[in-house]
């Protein structure tokens, strides 16, 4: 597709505990917004049997492979794409992820009924790997998950920061098994805040976009970005042109353009106030 442009979504999109859903999605879809990623399925702190949404209240799924989360949840999803939105992600946290390694080895069917739901029930077009744990093995959650994803037909992208070479040869596994990996989530702010989306392009045969991140207020270090720096940061990595502030990016500037495939956004809670405001500036910064 052209040009992507994504958030992380949280708590916002699920029922309860004080959400919105209809209204976030009128949001959504009045915005510049291509891919909403809904964040992050993790282990559950309360209950090593679950996976939940996002924090611990929100329990979705069980060992067993069933799903326990709110039925009302795949009709607001099945609402979710409109305006500018024509795709939908769900993000597995690291604890998600070596959950759902550990359930691949002991109980393959019920994995299988976990991502055929997801895939099926929810609608989601594929599934996102922030997969942090630096255990980037062929034996690893990271490629157990991978390649059930891929069987039941989701399509997956990542959300990299370091270790280029791993998440190279993580994409040719993927291409090998005839999976997609549809983008890169290239994290560009707090421990990937010196990253330049250029330096991750030509990964994998054929090549698979590069969508950088940014985010209004994120740690470990500190990353600050005004949606002037939003704007001022895909300016320059998509023309060469121009600077960026410090607080909002660290990396060496490149000055020449870089075929990036989009921006996204860490997270929508973090800038809902002004949410068209910073989708606009990426969008106008890439030029999309």
């Amino acid at each position: 597709m052209a040009t992507r442009i994504a958030v992380y979504i949280g708590n916002e999109l699920y029922p309860g505990n004080g959400s919105d859903p209809a209204g976030t999605i009128k949001t959504l879809q009045s915005s510049p917004l291509t891919s909403p990623i809904l964040s992050l399925l993790n282990l559950s702190a309360k209950d090593t049997s679950q996976l939940v949404y996002n924090n611990t209240p929100n329990a979705v799924y069980d060992t067993s492979g069933n799903y326990i989360g709110d039925s009302t949840w795949p009709g607001i999803l099945a609402t979710l794409r409109g305006g500018n939105i024509v795709e939908a992600y769900l993000s597995f946290s690291t604890n998600g992820t070596q959950f759902m390694g550990q359930l691949i080895a002991s109980n393959p069917t019920a994995a299988q009924n976990i991502l055929s739901h997801i895939k099926n029930t929810l609608g989601f077009d594929g599934i996102d790997i922030d997969d942090e744990s630096g255990d980037f093995s062929a034996g690893s959650p990271l490629y157990a998950l991978t390649d059930a994803a891929i069987a039941v037909g989701l399509k997956l992208t990542a959300a990299p920061f370091f270790s280029p070479s791993s998440w190279g040869d993580w994409i040719a596994h993927v291409q090998s098994k005839g999976g997609t990996v549809a983008w890169l989530n290239l994290q560009c702010y707090a421990g990937g805040k010196n990253n330049n989306p250029g330096d991750w392009l030509g990964m994998g045969n054929p090549a698979v976009p590069i969508v950088a991140g940014t985010c209004s207020n994120c740690k470990n270090p500190q990353t600050t970005c005004s949606t002037t720096s939003v704007q001022a940061l895909y300016t320059l990595w998509t023309s060469g042109k121009g600077s960026v502030s410090s607080d909002c990016w660290t990396g060496t500037p490149n000055t020449q353009p870089q075929a990036i495939g989009g921006g996204f956004f860490w997270t929508f809670g973090s800038i809902s106030s002004n949410f068209t405001g910073y989708m606009t500036a990426m969008q106008t910064g890439l030029n999309a």
